[in-house]
Order: C-alpha cells, then structure tokens, then sequence
C-alpha cells in the first residue's frame, strides 16, 4: 500500500499490492506494505486411507512411538519424517499403522495417501510408477499432466508434497528400492512403512526411524480374543482363552482366525477347540481350512516370508525343522547346513532381518512369547533323504555356542507346514 500526496497536499491516494482479508487505514504511510494470505496448496484433499481394524487392542507403548514421529514432522527445520514399522508376518502391523493414521488424520489438513506394494503377497509387487500415478491424479493432477517416465513422475509428486502436510502409508513393502521413489522430499509430510524387513538402508541413509513390533502381551492377546467373540459366545473360562493365547503364539492375525472359528460354533466347548489345536499340525490344519479370504491371507502370509529368501537362507531355514527342540547354536544350525559358522552367522543374521528367528543379545536368540507349541517334534515331520540323514550326523557331533530360537510360527514349523505352502 502506498499513500501519496498531490501536488496541494489536500489529497491522499492509496494503492493496494497483494491479498488481504484485514486491511487497517493509516493517515500516512511511507515506503510499500504488501499483505499476502497463507498458501493454500490447490487441487483436491487426498482421503486415501482404508478402514482400520475392529477391536484395536493396546499398542500403547507403539503409539506413543508414532507420536513423537507426528511431533518431530512439525518441525520445519528437520527432514521429512520416515517412520519403518518391522515384524514378522501377522504381528499386526498394518493394522497399528492404519489405527493410528485415522487417529491423527486431522493433523494432516492436506490429505492422506495409502499403497499397499504387495511386496510379500501372491503375484508381482505393485510398481512405484504406477503407484506414483494413482497418487498424483489423487493430488489432481490431470491424466495428461502425469509425465510418462518414473523419475518424472517422482519429481512432481515430491514438488506438490513440498507445499503440503500429508500422510504417506506405504504398507507391505519388501525392499528399499519400492518405497524409495515414493518418499516425499522435503516438507512436513510423514510417512509410515509396513515391512517384513528391517529395510536397514532406509535407516542408515535416509534416517528412517525404525518401530520393530512384537506378538501381544498375554493380557492383550486374551482381550482381543475376548472382544472378537463377545456377540457370539460368553462365559469362556479365563484360562482357557489363555492358552488358546499361547497356541495362537499371541500374533494377532492368527487369534483373530482361530476367535472367528471359535465363534461360528458357539456350542462348542473352548476346551474341545484347544485340544484339536494343541498339535501344531491341527492348529495349522484348522486356520488354513477352507476357502476363505481368511485361510487364503493366513497361508499366503507365511508362504511368502519363506519364498522372499535367498537360496541359502531358505535351505537352511528348511533344514531347522530337523533340531530336535526350539533351541539350536550357531554351531548346531552350521552343522545341519553343511557350512562355515561365519557363513551360518551371515545367514541367521538375514533371518533375524526378515523375523523368521530373533535375536535378544550378542550371545543369545530366544523365541518369541508363545512359539513353543510350534517348535517342538519336528525331525519326525521332514521326510528322510542322503541329504538329511547327513545332516543330521553333522548336527549330532556338533556343540553349541550361541543359542537361536524360533521366532512366532517361524523356524522349525516350518517342516510341519512346508508341504500346505508349495
């Protein structure tokens, strides 16, 4: 705004630059004021977000992580937010990371972008360029203004989310390379990751902060039980929904398979269910029979965790269902695999990184809370051959140092269900 006096000094006009809602009269003003209004980014608000699960159990400790990611993505100054949430398959990863988007969904006035990259389902992974075209026409950009090639595509996803505060969900990732073209640049956006893998590149490089999740407590696995099977059936005995608990080894996606068999027949005991799954073979039996979306998500899940390994890593994860007990050394595991202990150690370690096993110290690898009930007499369920009379003459000589143990439905279950899975 500019004020100017005429020649006789008894005029006064005023020129006006810019954008106001409040503009305040002045008598004099020397000099130029500009007013300008807060950017809007144009285009429509992204609402992508699929529905969270039901009976959302606990997670409090997880949540609060995510909270100091949404407070760290405020600040300006900082680099946009990366959050990796890592686990092994049905932990419930997925449904923590959606839970907690649509509860702070309005802290992102400028939308909310979801991709599911099917990086361990049947079938290819979802591809980043067409991903990135779904999400620029869902940021409104024209069907003839997305550019043609992936790095193009990328560069203006990231300039539109420059100017904006949103959401990015990229849920079921199984490599570094899917989700990178599809992180925003700069900014105050945030973006969660769901992932099998530690995607420890991510971490080093990119500063990504990593939520590794674990099975339910006991407490909260007997409560999500309990809430999936309310309008159904009562009266179950406390004790035996916990050790329906621990046969289900606590993963959330197998007691919502096993809660959901329980209530179709609410006439029948809980007692009687447990026994018919107290051998790991008849739990794997029951909550993979049928035809079911449910059987179809519970097997492809803990198929495609094993057919993501390498080679090496696969045989020698086949080759645990031969130790006699959830526990095993790093020598024993060398034993069985017919390699070197720094070898053996490599491939644990991949192991440990895609949550098949799990490590707790240095020296030490325990099983998750649970596990126990799949881990157990398993030589007897892999078919004898040259190869794993072998094996198992090398494991009979060996002496253990280190101690691994089976993490979830993981490691040497994997013998009792190998032949469901081909």
């Amino acid at each position: 705004m500019h004020d100017a006096h005429s020649e006789r000094g008894d005029r006064t006009r005023s020129e006006l630059s810019g954008a106001a809602r409040d503009v305040v009269q002045a008598r004099s003003v020397s000099g130029g004021v500009h007013f300008h209004a807060p950017h809007h980014p144009a285009g429509p608000t992204p609402r992508l977000l699929p529905p969270g699960v039901p009976d959302f159990v606990n997670r409090t400790e997880d949540l609060q992580h995510l909270g100091a990611s949404l407070a760290s993505s405020a600040d300006t100054s900082t680099p946009t937010v990366i959050v990796v949430i890592a686990g092994t398959a049905g932990v419930g990863k997925t449904s923590l990371a959606l839970h907690w988007a649509h509860q702070v969904r309005d802290h992102f006035p400028d939308g909310q972008l979801y991709a599911n990259l099917r990086g361990y389902d049947p079938g290819q992974p979802a591809q980043p360029h067409d991903i990135l075209e779904r999400f620029l026409r869902a940021l409104g950009v024209p069907h003839d203004g997305i550019p043609a090639d992936t790095d193009s595509r990328t560069d203006l996803y990231r300039s539109l989310l420059a100017e904006r505060r949103a959401l990015v969900v990229l849920d079921n990732a199984a490599t570094v390379t899917a989700v990178r073209p599809l992180l925003p640049g700069t900014g105050r956006s945030l973006t969660i990751i769901t992932s099998r893998s530690r995607l420890s590149t991510l971490v080093a490089r990119d500063g990504a902060r990593r939520l590794t999740l674990d099975v339910l407590s006991d407490p909260d696995a007997v409560k999500l039980l309990q809430l999936t099977t309310d309008n159904y059936r009562r009266g179950d005995d406390p004790q035996e929904l916990a050790e329906l608990a621990q046969i289900c080894a606590r993963l959330p996606l197998a007691l919502r398979i096993a809660a959901e068999r329980a209530s179709r027949y609410p006439e029948q005991a809980l007692g009687d269910l447990i026994q018919d799954l107290r051998d790991e073979s008849g739990l794997w039996d029951l909550l993979t029979s049928g035809d079911d979306d449910e059987a179809s998500e519970i097997r492809s899940v803990f198929a495609w965790s094993y057919q993501a390994l390498p080679a090496d890593a696969a045989t020698l994860f086949r080759l645990l269902g031969l130790h006699p007990g959830p526990d095993f050394c790093t020598s024993a595991a060398a034993a069985l695999a017919g390699m070197t202990t720094n070898r053996t150690r490599s491939i644990l370690d991949l192991l440990v990184g895609a949550h098949l096993i799990e490590q707790k110290a240095r020296d030490r690898e325990s099983t998750k809370p649970g596990a126990d009930p799949c881990g157990r007499p398993l030589a007897s369920r892999v078919k004898p051959t040259p190869t794993t009379r072998a094996s198992s003459m090398r494991l009979s000589q060996a002496r253990g140092c280190r101690r691994w143990r089976t993490a979830g439905w993981s490691g040497p279950c994997w013998s009792a269900r190998r032949s469901s899975l081909r």
